[in-house]
């Protein structure tokens, strides 16, 4: 059976995905990965088979839409807004390369922006599978990831602001999808599939570190987190000898690209520095070019290194809060200092410091020397806080995500067929 798993978005949407791939793959079905551009050679050398979305979400994000994206920071709307402007002018490439992989499938799983797959799949008359690295179903217990309201919030209102988000969402992209489709789009009502339980959603992370909300649907299910290994990764020349001269603080922020970072790499430095710990940047999208970095012999600089390699390897690391940098520190036992960009990065922040498991996350508008430093002593002064994340660490790598959503798809298939 062909399975075309589609995945909009930046490194942290798509490696997930393609894991998923890998593991539908093993499990013998004829599965393909859809995704940008920006990772058909990664994908290549993995022998991910890819049907490539010929649009570069990171020059996409080095324009001014795109940078204006990464300043909406907790305000979902604001965000959603951005992305429609971001996604105007790639919108009809993205969708007829989505049509194009739908095509040759029999099933289909499609992230949050890959919706369009949905209506192809309807058209086609297959099954279709809503994916998501996040709890976006509606539940009394939180709000939506996208506005992290305060935890008192009530259940009611918490309900409602899952219904707010997914309409912006619905009424800044159907415009964008109607032209695609023969027939006539809802105004409202897109979300239906993943509350009508016409096939099982899947949310990709752990109920270790989110617990499955108790009002959820059978159909919602929390695998525990999607991740492969590049087994033939090597190190880039003098990392391992860096880290093996004694204990360093990693700093990244993935495919952010954002004035910001110059700056928080600044404060960062100047924290570490001052409290002799030894850092590592990890540069990603960022643009970094190092400009303070030989101001003293503890910096060592590398665009990319995969997480499961490098976090067991360093003591803390301080990051932007993506669902897979956060999923990767916890695996490793280290503790997490966020500083939240935009979309869901606040919420696991928040959702980390709730359970003991790192300090609060710390908003732009408060970041400083003296905030980051008072983070890194919290995090590295409690023996608390350590024995919680190893505990955990212990747990999260006993899952097997993958194995679970691909059990999840095969017993829906068998249903259908």
């Amino acid at each position: 059976m062909r399975i075309a798993v589609v995945a909009v978005g930046t490194r942290g949407d798509v490696e997930p995905h393609a894991a998923l791939c890998q593991g539908l793959r093993q499990a013998g079905y004829d599965a393909r990965l859809c995704a940008p551009n920006d990772f058909a050679p990664s994908l290549a050398n993995r022998a991910i088979p890819c049907d490539s979305i010929p649009v570069s979400f990171r020059r996409l994000y080095e324009t001014a839409d795109g940078r204006a994206l990464m300043s909406t920071g907790a305000n979902g709307i604001r965000f959603l807004r951005g992305l429609s402007r971001l996604a105007v002018d790639v919108a009809a490439q993205m969708i007829e390369s989505i049509r194009a992989a739908c095509r040759k499938a029999d099933a289909v799983c499609y992230s949050p922006l890959a919706f369009p797959a949905l209506y192809f799949a309807r058209e086609m008359g297959i099954p279709a599978f809503a994916t998501s690295l996040q709890p976006l179903g509606r539940t009394a217990e939180h709000a939506n990831p996208l506005l992290p309201l305060p935890q008192w919030t009530p259940g009611a209102i918490n309900r409602l602001s899952y219904r707010l988000v997914e309409q912006v969402f619905w009424q800044v992209s159907r415009p964008l999808l109607q032209r695609h489709i023969g027939s006539r789009l809802p105004v409202w009502g897109h979300f239906r599939e993943l509350y009508d339980g016409a096939g099982p959603a899947l949310f990709a992370y752990s109920p270790l570190v989110a617990p499955r909300p108790r009002d959820w649907k059978p159909w919602m299910h929390a695998t525990g987190y999607w991740r492969s290994s590049e087994s033939d990764w090597q190190p880039p020349e003098g990392l391992e000898d860096f880290l093996a001269e004694g204990p360093a603080v990693c700093i990244g922020f993935g495919s952010m690209h954002s004035r910001r970072i110059a700056p928080i790499l600044d404060i960062a430095l100047d924290v570490l520095a001052r409290t002799g710990r030894r850092v590592l940047i990890l540069t990603g999208w960022s643009g970094y070019a190092g400009r303070r970095a030989g101001q003293h012999g503890n910096v060592f600089i590398a665009e990319s290194v995969p997480h499961d390699w490098l976090f067991p390897r360093v003591s803390a690391v301080i990051h932007h809060g993506g669902a897979g940098t956060t999923a990767a520190a916890l695996r490793a036992g280290i503790p997490s200092v966020i500083l939240p960009f935009f979309f869901d990065q606040g919420f696991w922040g928040h959702r980390l410091a709730a359970s003991g498991l790192g300090p609060p996350p710390i908003p732009f508008r408060r970041l400083s020397t003296d905030a980051l430093a008072q983070a890194l002593d919290a995090a590295d002064r409690s023996p608390d806080m350590r024995c919680r994340l190893q505990r955990l660490s212990v747990k999260l790598r006993q899952e097997d995500g993958v194995a679970s959503a691909v059990a999840i798809i095969g017993n829906a298939l068998e249903k259908v067929r």
